[in-house]
């Protein structure tokens, strides 16, 4: 089973506008980048190098995206905020598994910049639904290194629930490491309180 699922869409949260990314976004997503702060911790990308993402390299990633949409692959949406249009990072939304699982896996990042002020868990909070409904999920995913205590933080906010960790699950530079599961299932899942 593939879906078809129309070509932009446009999710809104109190601060928050979540789309895919367009060619016109350039500027506010390099901004988004290159404004960075140096990296906080192993799991934070730090500031970026402009010359590596000209124009040409945004529209092939614009594009790329859209045919992973297009596939039933995998779903990106910029996070930007609505009053300023400032881009904050995205949420993605990769299927995993579609017929008897209506599986995916829920990704998500904020710039360094513009941590600890609740954008991804609102983010999170409004992309979940979507996917239930629009995308035909049944299971979300969010797997995440033990030591990512932002992350953590972002999922237990949102609710998700703890179900095992994953010995040996994922390989970082040259050593695997553990991750941990969390889930948001269809009818159990509930949206945080504001």
């Amino acid at each position: 089973m593939s879906l078809r699922v129309p070509w932009p869409v446009q999710l809104v949260s109190p601060r928050l506008l979540l789309r895919p990314l367009a060619t016109a976004d350039h500027d506010a997503w390099l901004q988004g980048f290159t404004s960075r702060l140096p990296p906080q911790h192993r799991h934070d990308g730090g500031p970026h190098n402009p010359g590596e993402t000209p124009r040409a390299w945004f529209r092939q990633l614009c594009q790329r995206h859209r045919r992973l949409w297009t596939r039933d692959e995998c779903y990106i949406l910029g996070v930007f905020d609505r009053q300023t249009g400032h881009h904050y990072g995205h949420v993605d939304i990769f299927v995993i598994e579609r017929d008897d699982r209506q599986w995916g896996n829920l990704g998500y990042a904020i710039h360094n910049t513009a941590q600890r002020r609740g954008f991804a868990t609102e983010a999170c909070a409004t992309a979940i639904p979507w996917a239930f409904r629009t995308l035909e999920l049944h299971r979300l995913e969010a797997v995440i290194s033990p030591d990512n205590l932002a992350s953590l933080a972002v999922v237990k906010k949102l609710g998700l629930e703890l179900e095992g960790v994953r010995k040996s699950f994922e390989r970082h530079g040259n050593q695997w490491v553990d991750q941990a599961v969390y889930a948001a299932i269809q009818g159990r899942w509930r949206p945080p309180q504001p």
